[in-house]
């Protein structure tokens, strides 16, 4: 009669079932917008209980419409990218200013609250990690206001942004001009041989370098491959990747992924190699969205979950470059 420890010897074995048998894109087309106490129009990306097999992350996708403003609510840490539109934030009564490629981190338990001060409606991608706190039995979301019409003079009445930081010293925002770029310095020197090169053009978004403290989640880069080119080949646990600008596809463990703007490429927490390849003749843009159970397992096991770049068959690191077709390499 088979026991408890039978079923944990047979672990890997069904972890791997499931490994293989997870969604590796969340496609915006398929998805459906809903509407929230919180958000006119938000869509639900990547989750657990949508077929994703994560570490506990979620990706989520709003809009703001014209003249409108977010609920306010507050929950556990979330990092935001604004991808189309301007307005401002208030985080625990302070105000933060941003517009199209902006990224913010707000704190676990702060108030927050978005606002459209534009003329197009506002498009923002965010991380959270509510599926873990809820398997970990920690999980609180409390709604305050709701969405709805902004109200001018309330607009108006709202003092000016007066820092891009928290009062305990911690950075809220990034606009996209001011993010540092291919600067090693960036990069944690325990793994800079596997990162080095990673991506042609890489920006440093919501890293502690640049003044923030995540922990738990984070929108850390921004990168941009020119046409005809590909990404370094490496391997690590969970990836989580939204496509900001064009059309391409991750070679993962064998698979040909393919994905295009608006998509999220997620690549499960299993060590898989895998490489973001730009086949087209229009560059491409990604954010990595990075969740801190990762990095958690990363340091108390570096010797098996560490990140670890991938060589070819003449010894040489696989680096960002252009691709190479078959027919040049027996020239």
């Amino acid at each position: 009669m088979k026991n408890f420890y039978d079923e944990w010897l047979n672990a890997r074995n069904q972890i791997e079932d499931d490994l293989n048998g997870s969604g590796f894109v969340a496609r915006d087309k398929d998805i459906p917008w809903v509407s929230t106490p919180q958000d006119a129009k938000v869509k639900l990306m990547v989750a657990n209980n949508l077929g994703f097999a994560t570490m506990g992350s979620n990706v989520l996708k709003a809009e703001i419409p014209v003249g409108w403003h977010t609920g306010k609510h507050r929950h556990g840490e979330e990092s935001m990218h604004i991808l189309e539109g301007e307005g401002f934030s208030i985080i625990n009564g302070q105000r933060f200013d941003w517009h199209k490629s902006t990224t913010i981190h707000i704190p676990y338990w702060a108030e927050h609250q978005h606002f459209n001060t534009g003329k197009v409606p506002v498009l923002y991608i965010s991380g959270m990690i509510f599926d873990l706190e809820r398997f970990v039995r920690v999980a609180r979301l409390e709604q305050i206001e709701t969405c709805g019409p902004n109200d001018a003079a309330l607009i108006k009445a709202v003092p000016p942004q007066n820092s891009q930081y928290y009062p305990d010293g911690a950075r809220a925002v990034i606009h996209i001009e001011d993010a540092p770029a291919n600067d090693d310095s960036f990069e944690p020197q325990g793994n800079i041989a596997a990162l080095k090169n990673q991506h042609d053009y890489l920006q440093y978004l919501v890293v502690p370098k640049n003044g923030f403290r995540a922990i738990s989640v984070a929108i850390t880069h921004q990168w941009i491959e020119p046409p005809y080119h590909h990404s370094g080949r490496h391997k690590h646990l969970e990836a989580v990747v939204y496509a900001v600008e064009g059309v391409g596809y991750t070679e993962m463990q064998g698979r040909k992924v393919p994905w295009e703007a608006g998509d999220v490429l997620y690549v499960p927490p299993a060590m898989w190699e895998h490489e973001h390849m730009n086949d087209n003749p229009n560059p491409i843009k990604q954010l990595r969205i990075a969740f801190g159970i990762r990095t958690w397992f990363t340091e108390i096991w570096p010797e098996g979950y560490t990140n670890t770049r991938i060589y070819d068959a003449d010894g040489k690191p696989i680096e960002a470059g252009r691709i190479v077709r078959q027919r040049e390499r027996h020239r």
